[in-house]
C-alpha cells in the first residue's frame, strides 16, 4: 500500500473538517484507493491557540519551511487569504508537492499562474472544495463534460445569502433582521460584505467561467449587485408574479470562442427553475451544454464536513484522474456589455398611494408603449408598491415618463428575469440618487 504524505496549511474550520476526516476515513480511503494517507504537519499562525481537535499538538508550526522539511507528497491549503499564501503553494510545486486548496479568492485571481507552475513543476494541482462546498461542480465540468459545449453555467453559489432570501421571503423579516440571525448561527461573518455584495460569488464565477470557455474573467469587471437593498415585500410581490427572487451568479458564452456575460445579481427565477426551490444554506449549479443539455447539482456550500469533503476527495483522485492543470492557457475573456432594455426585466415602484393608483400608472405606461407583460400591487401605509414585469425598457425610461405625470417615484428597483435577455446588472437605489441613469 503507498503511503502518501500531507502537510496542512491551515486549522480553522475546514482544516478541522480535513483532519478529522482523514483520520475518522483513513480505512476507507485505503481500501478504495489503495494509499495510507498521513498528516506530518499543520501550519497555522498561533501554535499556542486553545483547539478543540485532538492529536494535531505535535504537528503544529509556524514555520513554512519546516512544513517542507517534511518531506510531504501533498500540500493541503485551507488557511485562504492571497498572501503570503500563493508564494507557499510555489514553493510546494517547487519542492514536487501536489497541491489541493479550497481558496477561491486565490483561484479566482491566480488561478492562471498556480495552474502554469503546477504544469511546469509536473505536478497536480486540485481545487474542488473552492467553488460550491461539497457539490462536485469542478470535477463535472473538468472531467465529465469534456465533450460538451458548454453554453451557460449559472448558479446560486452563497449560502449566507440563500439564507437570508429564504428567511425574508418566509417569514416577511428584513435583512438587517435575518443577518443579525445568520450571524448568531456562524453563517454570516461578522463583516458579511464579502457575502452579501456578491464578492464571493464572483468568486467562483470567475473558476467556473475559466473551466467552461476558456477564458480568463477578472473578478473586478464581473458585474455585481448584493442583496442589501432587496426588502420582503419584493420578493412577495415578485412570488405572486410566479418567480422566486436569488442571488444569482451566471455565465454566458455567446457562440464558440465568442464574447462572455458574467453577473452577479438579485434575479428573477420562475417558479418551473430547478434553481428556484434552492433555499436556506444550500448552493447549487445549473450546467447548460450542447449534448448534455440541463444538469443541476445542489448541495451544501459551506461549512465543515461537505467543504472537508471536497478537500479529501481531491486528495483521493489526484493519482486517479488526469487533467486538473491541463488545457490550454485561458485567455482574457471578451466580455460583453450587456444591452439596456434587452429582454425581460423586472421593476419594483413605490409611489404615494394619494398621487395615483397602481391600474393608473400601469396604464400611462403602456400608453407611452413600454411593454408591460405581468404586474402586481400593495398597499404599505400612504405608499403603494407596484411590480412590474416588462420589455424593452431603457433605464430611467420609466422614471422619466412618471415624472412627467408629477408623480413621485420615490423607489425604483431593476432585476434581471431568466429567460429575458442579456442581465446587466440590477439597480435599487432611492430614485435621488438616480442622477446617472437619466
Amino acid at each position: 500500500m503507498e503511503q502518501v504524505r500531507v502537510a496542512l496549511l491551515g486549522l480553522g474550520t475546514v482544516g478541522t473538517g480535513v483532519w478529522k476526516m482523514i483520520q475518522s476515513n483513513q480505512d476507507v480511503i485505503a481500501r478504495r484507493t489503495g494509499m495510507w494517507v498521513t498528516v506530518e504537519a499543520i501550519l497555522v499562525r498561533d501554535i499556542n491557540k486553545e483547539r478543540q481537535v485532538e492529536g494535531t499538538q505535535s504537528l503544529l508550526t509556524t514555520s513554512f519551511d519546516e512544513v517542507l522539511a517534511r518531506e510531504v507528497d501533498v500540500v493541503i491549503e485551507v488557511m485562504g487569504g492571497v498572501e503570503p499564501t500563493r508564494d507557499y503553494l510555489r514553493r510546494a510545486m517547487e519542492n514536487g508537492c501536489h497541491v489541493v486548496s479550497a481558496n477561491k479568492e486565490l483561484l479566482a485571481r491566480h488561478g492562471e499562474e498556480l495552474r502554469s507552475w503546477a504544469k511546469r513543476f509536473g505536478v497536480k494541482l486540485a481545487y474542488e472544495a473552492s467553488v460550491g462546498g461539497g457539490i462536485p461542480i469542478i470535477g463535472t465540468v473538468s472531467h465529465f463534460l469534456k465533450a460538451n459545449r458548454i453554453c451557460k453555467v449559472s448558479g446560486i453559489l452563497n449560502g449566507t445569502t440563500n439564507f437570508i432570501l429564504t428567511k425574508m421571503k418566509d417569514e416577511g423579516r428584513t435583512y438587517e433582521d435575518i443577518l443579525i440571525e445568520a450571524q448568531q448561527k456562524g453563517y454570516a461573518e461578522a463583516d458579511p460584505t464579502a457575502d452579501v455584495e456578491g464578492i464571493d460569488a464572483a468568486h467562483k464565477l470567475s473558476i467556473l467561467s475559466r473551466l467552461a470557455f476558456d477564458v480568463h474573467v477578472p473578478v473586478d469587471q464581473i458585474q455585481r449587485v448584493g442583496i442589501t437593498q432587496v426588502s420582503p415585500i419584493e420578493l412577495d410581490l415578485a412570488d405572486q408574479l410566479g418567480f422566486a427572487v436569488k442571488l444569482l451568479a451566471s455565465a454566458e458564452q455567446y457562440g464558440e470562442n465568442g464574447p462572455v456575460s458574467c453577473s452577479v445579481s438579485p434575479t428573477l427565477l420562475p417558479l418551473s427553475h430547478p434553481l428556484s426551490n434552492v433555499n436556506d444554506v444550500y448552493n447549487a449549479v445549473h450546467v447548460e451544454g450542447d449534448f448534455v443539455q440541463d444538469l443541476t447539482l445542489i448541495g451544501q456550500g459551506a461549512g465543515e464536513k461537505p467543504t472537508a469533503s471536497a478537500v479529501v476527495e481531491d486528495l483521493c483522485n489526484l493519482w486517479r484522474l488526469t487533467g486538473q492543470t491541463a488545457g490550454k492557457a485561458a485567455p482574457r475573456a471578451l466580455l460583453l456589455e450587456s444591452a439596456d432594455g434587452d429582454g425581460s426585466r423586472f421593476h419594483l415602484l413605490s409611489f404615494p398611494s394619494a398621487q395615483a393608483s397602481a391600474g393608473q400608472v400601469v396604464g400611462h405606461l403602456e400608453r407611452a408603449d413600454l411593454s408591460v407583460q405581468a404586474w402586481k400591487a400593495a398597499q404599505e401605509g400612504e405608499t403603494t408598491w407596484l411590480a412590474l414585469i416588462a420589455n424593452g425598457w431603457e433605464r430611467g425610461q420609466a422614471d422619466r415618463l412618471l415624472r412627467e405625470r408629477s408623480l413621485a417615484v420615490t423607489w425604483h428597483a431593476n432585476r434581471p428575469v431568466v429567460g429575458g435577455g442579456v442581465p446587466w446588472g440590477s439597480k435599487a437605489v432611492p430614485l435621488a440618487k438616480a442622477a446617472g441613469d437619466q
